[in-house]
């Protein structure tokens, strides 16, 4: 039964992209463009030489730590949508460090610059966190808030209080430059040491395999310790957690805590990598994305990984899409909302047929040991009739098949 509840669920993903590439080539007809010909200048864009891959690459590394950072408070039953207000608020926090901080040599400077944007996402998170667990506010609810109040606070902190001096009676509305010795450098001394040459203007640097350490991380961090332990059984049943001796508000609050320390690290890239500085039009967007990156993902590290280089591949390919092959970019946004909806509409359906099958198991097997028990089975069934008009008590396997597709309120109810 495990095996095939896993199997089961690993063909959730690929069913909603089949379904989401064939309402996707719909689309496309529609703008009268060419399916195979969109995926070809696809394929050609995003992987046909080395700055190319290098490309898609350096858009994983945002969408990566973004979509740990939404999976690891899923997998403690919360849902936080806060992400993106975390990563630009975590992204004004390393500003300043990265600013005031100059002068330390880089060893220090680099780190205490990217923990100063994981304190200033876990920050953020503390907020619906503390909501959370003393006012029972949903996290939803809250998180959105944040959302905007982050927004608007960054652009008040960029315009007004930390403003760039040098580029007064100017239209760039900025912070100051970042000290070189906060910057993150490059990947392309490896790529050389490999053999591999690659364009000065691509910006894949060292926190690619950043993120993919993090992801190796979560994993470790969810499947092989006792907190792991903890967010799991909270998010699987917080009841039974309780029962079972776990402070569940606690761990609650350290499922967001640890949610927004990773949403820290989102920006870090763009900001201490390509950019250099903090302005108004800082990337935005990565922490809804990331949400769409969780769910394909399954939650899970390894899935979130695959899962953002399908949407870096996307997201890349629709530059490509618009200059060579004559369709609008924004096509790629409506796949990408598709893929979100095919896989949400397929994971109802595979939890319920799984609901079903657990059901009949369980019900078959309850048959095929009362079939069993030969007359004593019959002779058992007497006691247990009842008079006429009362329900017949129901017994351990059914009560168990009623639990497994949700039958059992329904008919207390009734």
């Amino acid at each position: 039964m495990k095996v095939a509840r896993t199997l089961l669920y690993a063909a959730v993903p690929v069913v909603a992209l089949v379904l989401a590439g064939l309402i996707g080539a719909v689309v496309v007809l529609l703008t009268g463009g060419h399916p195979l010909e969109v995926l070809q200048v696809m394929l050609t864009y995003n992987l046909s030489s080395a700055d190319s891959i290098a490309g898609v690459l350096s858009r994983m590394t945002p969408l990566i730590l973004s979509g740990l950072a939404v999976a690891l408070s899923f997998r403690a039953g919360l849902f936080n949508i806060g992400v993106e207000g975390q990563y630009l608020i975590a992204a004004f926090t390393a500003s300043l460090a990265g600013i005031y901080l100059a002068g330390l040599p880089a060893v220090l400077h680099l780190p205490l610059t990217v923990l100063a944007g994981v304190a200033g996402g876990a920050l953020w998170a503390w907020l619906p966190a503390e909501l959370k667990v003393r006012r029972g506010v949903h996290e939803v609810i809250s998180t959105i808030m944040l959302n905007f109040i982050a927004t608007s606070l960054l652009l008040w902190l960029i315009g007004d209080v930390f403003r760039d001096p040098s580029q007064a009676g100017t239209t760039r509305v900025r912070m100051p430059e970042i000290a070189a010795t906060a910057r993150i450098p490059r990947i392309h001394g490896l790529a050389e040491a490999l053999g591999i040459h690659l364009r000065p203007s691509v910006a894949l640097d060292w926190f690619f395999p950043v993120a993919l350490a993090m992801a190796l991380v979560v994993y470790l961090l969810l499947w092989r310790t006792p907190l792991g332990f903890e967010l799991r059984s909270v998010g699987l049943n917080p009841e039974a957690a309780r029962a079972a001796g776990i402070p569940v508000p606690a761990v609650q609050r350290r499922a967001l805590l640890l949610s927004g320390a990773l949403a820290g690290l989102v920006g870090m890239s763009d900001l201490l990598g390509y950019f250099g500085y903090l302005d108004i039009d800082f990337p935005r967007g990565y922490g809804f994305t990331g949400i769409a990156v969780a769910l394909l993902g399954a939650n899970h590290p390894a899935g979130i990984v695959l899962a953002s280089f399908l949407f870096a591949f996307l997201q890349r390919g629709g530059l490509g899409v618009q200059a060579l092959a004559d369709v609008p970019r924004e096509v790629i946004t409506v796949m990408e909302g598709v893929i979100i909806l095919t896989m949400l509409i397929t994971s109802a359906v595979a939890g319920r047929w799984l609901r079903r099958w657990e059901r009949a198991r369980i019900l078959a097997g309850q048959e095929r040991g009362a079939t069993g028990a030969g007359g004593t089975g019959s002779l058992a069934a007497g006691p247990q009739a009842g008079r006429p008009g009362e329900a017949r008590p129901r017994s351990g396997g059914e009560a168990q098949a009623a639990a497994a597709t949700g039958e059992e309120g329904h008919h207390a109810g009734a």
